[in-house]
């Protein structure tokens, strides 16, 4: 595996993982984050990680690339979750 290979599905998983946690920062703005349905959306990020994970391994991608996904894809989730809790400490209204 190369370093340009990493790179590359490092950032498809980045990419993943914000639409991810764009998904998810809409429903925790309109619900709330203790909100079933937020906590129910975030078992489904899981649960997608887990089948495209399986879904590569299938294409045969090397394990080390899909972690490298996988782990990115998490990453991005979290920065926007850290990024919609910076933004609503800044503005009450968010």
């Amino acid at each position: 595996m190369t370093d340009a290979e990493r790179t590359e599905w490092r950032a498809k998983g980045l990419r993943a993982g914000e639409t991810y946690g764009d998904d998810l920062a809409v429903q925790a703005q309109d619900c709330g984050v203790g909100d079933p349905q937020v906590q129910n959306r975030v078992a489904a990020i899981g649960t997608n990680l887990q089948a495209e994970a399986q879904r590569l391994r299938d294409l045969a991608i090397p394990e080390e690339l899909i972690e490298e996904y996988t782990r990115a894809a998490v990453e991005g989730v979290m920065l926007r979750m850290h990024a919609l809790k910076a933004a609503s400490d800044a503005d009450p209204e968010v």
